[in-house]
């Protein structure tokens, strides 16, 4: 099943409201933010007396505070958020942190390499003829290396600053596994942050320029100090549009907010039971299947193969139970033949719903949870599915449900519901974040339906909420 939060639709919002004209007032206040963070930077530098090169590490961390704040409020679904509202210090705390150490780590040996190759740049090749060898070929592929790390480093750190709650995880391999996973979406990362800060340029920049013209024509300091704030906005601009766009990237990942739970794993028994042949005369064909499927659950890693053959074999006699697909989807899943598996769950799931048997269909599916966006199961079922999950109070993982029935031709209406029935559980339980990320989705992607004021009303109880507890 493809993502529920498609990134380039969520992209091109996020560049669609950033080029508008209003977005020059938010910047104003941040330009001032960047401006004293750099200076402080600048101080501290000085008198520490450091290096330049280590002076361009620290201000880059001293202004990161800046495209946190967009890009955290659009990885809460605020796809536009003002610039001074919702501030939430220890959750910028700790972006900040996160952000300085991955910084660090890659800052610093980019920065070493760079210098040794200056040298050798230097000491080895004075001449244009020198770089036509294999050692000035060699000098000029370092050098294109360098510079595509120093672009791509800062914008994957920023991502995984984003998405991780701790610097232990920023060195996960499941953080960056995460983010190889995604590398399909950052071709559209990139256009969209280049793409937005250009057209932006063009849109004001003739209107800022006309601003610093009159200024010179009043006085020389006021036109030097409107062109530094005309190219300053510029500047601060790209940066919030790439935080937002950060933040869009990482909640278009996480496609509903839900509950933080493991994946479910096929259980493992505790002792070896025999798979029963299923040749047993004197018992009717439903309660061979039934006794048969008791069975297979407790079978053991040895017995797999067994086991699926003679699941296979029940199947052909009896394709409809879903209770030998569920079995069999597990063992296929134990056995790797992750293919079989997907299509068989898929087929068990939606023989379970038809057949009213609901705590099947959700015990399936979260034994699958790993795979959950692969399986083929139908906009209604999803919708079903959720409804059930909402039952069982399993509300992030009913959110998700809705989220890919909306994706997968389910009734908006209905969806929108689910989603707000969703939010409202988590809202009740105190996972306020959760509610407000899974409210924002249904205000950012239905804006003109009748429940998005409804859920504007519950943002806004929310933020109060959440203001209070940082406070």
């Amino acid at each position: 099943m493809e993502n529920s939060y498609p990134f380039g639709g969520v992209a091109g919002e996020t560049v669609r409201r950033f080029t508008a004209f209003s977005t020059v007032f938010t910047l104003f206040p941040a330009l001032v933010l960047t401006g004293v963070l750099a200076l402080a930077a600048h101080f501290l530098c000085k008198w520490l007396q450091l290096p330049e090169w280590m002076s361009f590490l620290v201000s880059v961390i001293f202004t990161s505070p800046v495209i946190a704040k967009s890009a955290l409020a659009a990885r809460d679904g605020d796809l536009d958020a003002g610039f001074l509202s919702n501030w939430n210090l220890p959750e910028l705390l700790g972006f900040v942190l996160r952000y300085t150490v991955l910084t660090i780590a890659w800052g610093v040996p980019v920065v070493l390499a760079a210098n040794y190759l200056a040298a050798s740049v230097i000491t080895k090749t004075l001449t244009p003829l020198g770089f036509v060898s294999a050692r000035g070929a060699m000098l000029v592929l370092e050098l294109v290396v360098l510079i595509a790390i120093a672009v791509i480093a800062p914008t994957l750190t920023l991502i995984i600053a984003t998405r991780e709650q701790s610097i232990a995880s920023c060195f996960s391999g499941d953080a960056w596994g995460w983010l190889l996973d995604r590398r399909g979406d950052l071709p559209a990362y990139y256009s969209a942050a280049i793409g937005g800060a250009v057209v932006f340029a063009l849109l004001i920049t003739p209107v800022m320029l006309v601003v610093v013209a009159l200024a010179f024509v009043v006085r020389m300091e006021a036109g030097m100090a409107a062109a530094a704030v005309a190219y300053g906005l510029l500047v601060v601009g790209s940066a919030v549009l790439v935080g937002r766009l950060t933040g869009a990237f990482v909640l278009s990942e996480t496609e509903a907010p839900e509950e933080s739970a493991a994946p479910v794993v096929p259980p493992k028994p505790a002792r070896s039971v025999p798979v029963p042949s299923p040749a047993v005369p004197h018992l009717a064909g439903m309660d061979i299947i039934a006794i048969a499927v008791k069975k297979l659950v407790l079978t053991e890693d040895a017995a797999v193969p067994a086991a699926i053959a003679e699941a296979e074999t029940l199947r052909a006699r009896t394709p409809d139970h879903a209770g030998l697909l569920a079995e069999l989807a597990k063992l296929y899943l134990r056995a790797q033949r992750i293919p079989e598996a997907i299509a068989t769950a898929s087929e068990a799931i939606s023989r379970a719903l038809a057949a009213g048997e609901m705590p099947l269909a959700i015990a399936c599916h979260e034994a699958f949870h790993a795979h959950r966006k692969s399986l083929t199961v139908k906009g209604p079922e999803l919708e079903q599915l959720g409804r059930g999950l909402l039952e069982q109070k399993k509300f992030g993982e009913a959110a998700w449900c809705f989220a890919a029935s909306g994706r997968t031709g389910g009734d908006a209406v209905r969806v929108q519901k689910g989603l707000i029935a969703s939010a409202e559980g988590l809202n009740k339980i105190g996972q306020l974040v959760e509610a407000k990320r899974i409210y924002q989705f249904v205000v950012n992607f239905t804006p003109g339906s009748p429940n998005a004021q409804y859920c504007q009303d519950a943002l806004a109880r929310i933020n109060s909420r959440l203001k209070k507890a940082g406070a």
